[in-house]
C-alpha cells in the first residue's frame, strides 16, 4: 500500500470508527452500534477534533454535543490529552466556542485574536475565505460561523460505552471516577498506581491520594507485592450499584495512548511535503514515526516491529496501522 492509499484508508477508517463511537454517546447520527468497552470521553474528543477536519458535519455535531454535555467533561483532561501544538490549537478553539455559547470561567483560554492572514484553515477541503468564526480565530483557525444544531442528546448511562459519564454522575468529574472506570474494566487482576496514572492521565501522586480514599471506603482493595502497592476494584459492589452482573462490566481500552498514536500517524501521512520525497526517504521517515509511536501502541497492547533498514520500515508501518485499526474495531474479550 503506497502513501496516498494508506492515508486515505486510515482517515476513512477513523472517520467511520468515530461516528460509530459518538452514535452511542448521544451525537446525532443514523448509525446503530453497541461497543463492549468504556470510552474515554476526553481522549475521544481530542481525537475527533483532528479526524473530523476531513468530515465537517462530524466536527459540527461534536461541538453541538459538547455544548449540551459540557458539565460532564474535564477541561483539565482535555488539555492533558494534547500531544502537540495542533492538538492544543484545536482544543483551544473548541473551548473558546463553548465559552462563547455558554460563558464559564473554566472554559476561557485567554488567547488573543491573531491577524486574519495568519489563520490556518480548520477543514482539509476549506473553500475560499469568507466570514470567520471569531472563537476559532482566537486559536488561529479559520472556519465559517458555527451555530449549534441542538440535535444532540445526553449519553445513555445504560450503554457500556458511557460508563465514564455514569461514574462522573456518581463520583463527580475527576480522578476518582477515572480510576474506578479503569479498575472495573481492566483485564489485570491487580494494577499499580503507575499504570493507573498513565491510563487516566493524572499524576501518580494524585492517583495515590484517590486510591487511598477509595480503599478507605472499601470499594477498592489493595495488596503489597514486593513492597509495591497494587489495587483492584470491588467489582461485585460496583456491579450491584450499577445494576449489572460483574461479568457485564464494560471493558477497558487504553484510549489516550491508542488514539494519540493513530492521530500522530494520520497527521504524518497527510503531510504535503512527503509527496515530493523519494520512496527511500519516505520509508526512513516512517521508521522515525514508528519509533515515536511504539511506546504508546505497546502500552495499548499493540506490538510494533521496526526493521533495521529504512526499506523495511514502510512494511512495519503498514502492519502497525492495521494492528491499531483492528484494536478499535474488534470485539475484545477479557483476558
Amino acid at each position: 500500500m503506497d502513501l496516498p492509499r494508506l492515508s486515505h484508508h486510515l482517515r476513512e477508517e477513523l472517520i467511520a470508527f468515530t461516528w460509530g463511537q459518538w452514535s452511542q454517546m448521544g451525537l446525532l447520527t443514523t448509525r446503530q452500534e453497541r461497543s463492549p468497552w468504556a470510552q474515554d470521553p476526553e481522549a475521544l474528543i481530542v481525537f475527533t477534533l483532528e479526524v473530523a477536519r476531513g468530515e465537517p458535519r462530524l466536527f459540527d455535531e461534536l461541538m453541538d454535543w459538547a455544548l449540551l454535555n459540557e458539565p460532564l467533561l474535564s477541561v483539565r483532561r482535555l488539555r492533558a490529552m494534547c500531544i502537540d501544538d495542533t492538538d492544543q490549537m484545536l482544543v483551544t478553539a473548541a473551548l473558546e466556542w463553548l465559552a462563547s455559547q455558554r460563558p464559564r470561567a473554566r472554559l476561557q483560554s485567554g488567547g488573543g485574536t491573531p491577524a486574519t492572514a495568519t489563520l490556518q484553515p480548520l477543514f482539509r477541503a476549506e473553500g475560499p475565505a469568507g466570514e470567520i468564526e471569531a472563537s476559532f480565530a482566537v486559536a488561529g483557525l479559520h472556519r465559517a460561523p458555527l451555530s449549534p444544531s441542538h440535535k444532540s442528546r445526553p449519553p445513555d448511562p445504560t450503554q457500556p460505552i458511557n460508563l465514564a459519564f455514569r461514574l462522573r454522575q456518581i463520583l463527580g468529574v475527576g480522578i476518582r471516577a477515572e480510576t474506578i472506570r479503569v479498575l472495573l474494566g481492566i483485564g489485570a487482576p491487580w494494577v499499580t498506581a503507575a499504570v493507573l496514572a498513565r491510563a487516566t492521565c493524572y499524576s501518580k501522586r494524585n492517583v495515590h491520594d484517590a486510591l487511598a480514599g477509595l480503599t478507605n471506603a472499601q470499594v477498592v482493595s489493595a495488596v503489597s507485592v514486593g513492597g509495591e502497592q497494587r489495587y483492584a476494584a470491588e467489582r461485585h459492589k460496583w456491579a450491584a450499584l450499577l445494576g449489572i452482573e460483574p461479568g457485564q462490566l464494560p471493558i477497558h481500552r487504553d484510549w489516550p495512548q491508542l488514539l494519540s498514536a493513530l492521530r500522530r500517524i494520520l497527521r504524518w501521512s497527510e503531510q504535503a511535503e512527503l509527496a515530493s520525497l523519494s520512496g527511500y526517504l519516505i520509508a526512513s521517515r516512517a521508521r522515525d514515526l514508528l519509533e515515536a509511536v511504539r511506546p504508546e501502541l505497546a502500552f495499548a497492547g499493540i506490538g510494533v516491529s521496526i526493521s533495521s533498514t529504512a526499506e523495511g520500515a514502510w512494511r512495519d508501518l503498514t502492519k502497525a496501522v492495521e494492528g491499531a485499526l483492528a484494536a478499535i474495531s474488534a470485539m475484545p474479550g477479557r483476558g
